[in-house]
């Protein structure tokens, strides 16, 4: 972002973020949704292309009717109780959560790698804790959502090629375990957001140096450290013990008051997006396993990566 005026529009995301987290009342929040939308629309716009142009409308459609349905329902609840529900809907459509995942896919597809990546991450952040503010009547609809995403989220990335697409799916997967995150007991939800934001930080570091998008190609590289980094990356994003993606699960299953059915539920997506990435992986690292036994020694920053994956978050076990 070499351009001043792309700062301008990144304050304003972040700000207004920090405006939704904040907010007392539903019109601070639909501003701070409006402004937080605003702000990243230009932010999409990094080689400045047509297709570029095709995405950003594709973006602003779905949430620009997201926030009039938040808005709308908002003031009519408090002459129509049964318009409420479709408070928590708009900010799944927001989202990009199932069965309201039909922008995401597309949407994904046609954005650079970093606007990608803030959309993944960031961007999740303002509708998720409008969501934490609701009333608790209504987390019974958030709570069936969360199961169809963590469900749907799996299935439709195991016919996936496209390293985008796998990341677009294993995000629709993991706002399902950030909305049933919402419903438990301790913070769980700012300790699964921040551990989600670190992993999805590691596998763009690691994309950044790569140019293919196939994921048969993924690791062909001359630099074996770095396919090393991006499939722990990718495994501690599947959920694979005892990596930070497993431990930010047991997390959520240890500490949610959803019933068993909806635990059951969020298990089985999990277990078939580890399917998945598991495949992925499993003969690179095999390879990549063969190349660290002939080299003497493993550089410093590969090995502090590596710790980073598989030991954080596991002392805050003993703090909940």
């Amino acid at each position: 972002m070499k351009s001043p005026h792309k700062f301008l529009f990144l304050f304003l995301m972040i700000s207004s973020t920090c405006m939704v987290m904040s907010s007392s009342n539903w019109l601070m929040t639909w501003m701070g949704l409006e402004i937080n939308m605003l702000g990243f629309i230009p932010l999409m716009y990094l080689k400045e292309t047509t297709n570029e142009s095709e995405t950003a409308v594709k973006y602003l459609i779905p949430q620009s009717l997201g926030s009039t349905i938040f808005i709308v329902s908002a003031t009519t609840s408090v002459y129509l109780d049964n318009l409420q529900p479709l408070m928590p809907i708009a900010m799944c459509l927001k989202l990009g959560a199932a069965p309201f995942h039909f922008w995401f896919p597309p949407v994904m597809a046609g954005l650079p790698l970093l606007p990608a990546f803030i959309l993944l991450t960031w961007q999740k952040i303002a509708p998720i804790f409008a969501i934490s503010s609701f009333n608790p009547t209504l987390m019974t609809k958030v709570i069936l959502i969360a199961s169809i995403s963590a469900l749907w989220g799996g299935i439709g990335g195991m016919n996936q090629t496209d390293i985008r697409s796998l990341l677009t799916y294993s995000s629709i997967a993991h706002t399902g375990w950030m909305l049933a995150s919402i419903n438990s007991t301790a913070p769980v939800l700012i300790t699964y957001i921040m551990a989600y934001i670190l992993i999805n930080a590691s596998v763009y570091t690691s994309l950044t140096t790569t140019s293919t998008k196939s994921h048969k190609q993924l690791f062909i590289t001359k630099e074996p450290y770095n396919s090393l980094l991006l499939a722990a990356s990718i495994l501690s994003l599947g959920g694979l013990p005892p990596l930070t993606g497993f431990i930010m699960k047991l997390l959520v299953i240890t500490y949610t008051q959803a019933s068993l059915f909806i635990i059951s539920t969020l298990i089985l997506g999990a277990m078939i997006s580890l399917f998945y990435y598991l495949s992925l992986t499993f003969s690179p690292l095999m390879e990549l396993t063969k190349t660290y036994l002939t080299k003497s020694h493993i550089s410093k920053p590969s090995l502090t990566f590596l710790l980073a994956q598989a030991l954080p978050l596991s002392s805050l076990l003993f703090h909940f």
